[in-house]
C-alpha cells in the first residue's frame, strides 16, 4: 500500500448551489471546516457566508472546458449571456495540484491526525483558503481611492502648500511660486467645494441638482462609495509574504482553539506546534520551500521562520484587497 492510500479524501459532490443561496451548502459535511473559517474572514448577510458556496462552484468546475462551464452556468441559472460573452470573462481555475503532496507528506498527516481533524474535511479548507488568497493576491483588481478621497487630500495639501509643479508627458513643464498665484488657485478651488456642497445638501429635486452640477463642469454626484474605489484596469499582486501572512491569519483561527493529543501507535515523533503545521501547509500549497516543512534546521535548531515572518508585520495592517470570485474587500 503506497503512502497516498493510506488517507484517502472524499469527494465533494457538484452541489450547484448559487452564491446567494449559500445556506443551501450548510448540510454539507465535507464543507464544515470552510464555513467555520468563512463565516469569520468572509462574512455575509445574517452571518451565512457566500463564500462556501462560490468555493463549491469553483471546485466543481475546475476540469470542466469553457463550454461545459457554460453549460452548468445555464443549467443553474447564473449566467445570462452568450457563450461568446461568457468566453470573454476572466477566469482563474482553482488549483488542487498539490494534492499528492499534501496526502505523501506523513509529518503533516502525523499532526492532522494528532489535532483529531477530518483529513477530507481539512483538504477542502486548504484548497478555500489557498483559492481566496490567490483570489486577492495574484492579478486582483486594484483598490484605489475614491475621487472623494483622492480631491480631500488634494485639497488639504494645496490649502498649505507654497509651490505648484504642472507636468506633461511626466516631464516637468511648470512651476508655480508666486504667493498671489498660488492664492487665487487656492481661492477658486474652495468656492467650488463650497458650492458644490451647497447642491447635494440644498432641498432640491434631483434632477435640479444634477443640472447645476452640470453647471459647474460635473456630470453628476461624485460617488464615494466602494465601487468607485475599484480599479478593473490595473491589476494588483500581493508579495509572497503578504499571502503567507494572510494563509497563516485564517488558518490559526481555526487552529487556535484545538488540542493535539499524543499518537499511542506511532513509532516517530509528531509535531503538535501550530505554527509548524501552518508551515507545512505553506510548503505544500507552494509558498515556499522544504525549509518550511522542517521542524529544526541543520544544527537542531527549532524552525522559527514562519514566527519571524509574522513578527516582521506585528505592527503593519494588512494592505486593502478585492477579490475578483469571492466578491468581498479585505
Amino acid at each position: 500500500m503506497s503512502k497516498e492510500e493510506l488517507h484517502q479524501i472524499e469527494e465533494l459532490p457538484d452541489l450547484k448551489v448559487a452564491w446567494h443561496e449559500s445556506y443551501k451548502c450548510l448540510a454539507e459535511p465535507l464543507l464544515e471546516y470552510v464555513w467555520e473559517v468563512a463565516n469569520h474572514f468572509l462574512p455575509d448577510y445574517e452571518d451565512v457566508s457566500a463564500a462556501p458556496a462560490i468555493f463549491a462552484n469553483r471546485y466543481a468546475e475546475r476540469n470542466l472546458s469553457i463550454e461545459e462551464r457554460y453549460e452548468r452556468t445555464q443549467e443553474m441559472k447564473t449566467f445570462k449571456g452568450t457563450l461568446e460573452e461568457y468566453k470573454k470573462r476572466e477566469y482563474r481555475k482553482l488549483d488542487d495540484s498539490f494534492k499528492e503532496k499534501f496526502l505523501t507528506n506523513e509529518d503533516l498527516q502525523n499532526t492532522i491526525e494528532a489535532y483529531k481533524l477530518d483529513v477530507s474535511k481539512f483538504w477542502y479548507l486548504l484548497l478555500f483558503i489557498y483559492d481566496f488568497i490567490e483570489d486577492i493576491g495574484t492579478n486582483a483588481p486594484a483598490l484605489n481611492k475614491s475621487v472623494l478621497e483622492d480631491f480631500s487630500y488634494f485639497h488639504t495639501n494645496l490649502s498649505e502648500t507654497t509651490s505648484i509643479t504642472l507636468k506633461k508627458n511626466n516631464k516637468k513643464s511648470y512651476v508655480v511660486e508666486r504667493e498671489d498665484t498660488i492664492k487665487i488657485i487656492q481661492t477658486a478651488l474652495q468656492h467650488f467645494v463650497n458650492t458644490y456642497s451647497d447642491i447635494i445638501h440644498s432641498e432640491q429635486d434631483r434632477e435640479t441638482m444634477i443640472k447645476q452640477l452640470k453647471d459647474i463642469g460635473l456630470e453628476g454626484f461624485i460617488r464615494n462609495d466602494l465601487s468607485s474605489k475599484i480599479n478593473f484596469t490595473d491589476k494588483s499582486s500581493l508579495d509572497i509574504s503578504y499571502k503567507k501572512w494572510k494563509f497563516t491569519d485564517m488558518f490559526l483561527f481555526f487552529i487556535e482553539k484545538r488540542k493535539a493529543t499524543t499518537i499511542s501507535n506511532k513509532k516517530v515523533k509528531v509535531s503538535k506546534d501550530k505554527m509548524m503545521l501552518v508551515s507545512r501547509l505553506i510548503y505544500t500549497v507552494g509558498y515556499d520551500g522544504k525549509r518550511y516543512n522542517e521542524e529544526y534546521d541543520s544544527e537542531g535548531n527549532k524552525n522559527r521562520m514562519l514566527s519571524n515572518l509574522l513578527r516582521r508585520y506585528k505592527n503593519e495592517k494588512f494592505p486593502s484587497v478585492i477579490a475578483n470570485n469571492y466578491m468581498v474587500v479585505s
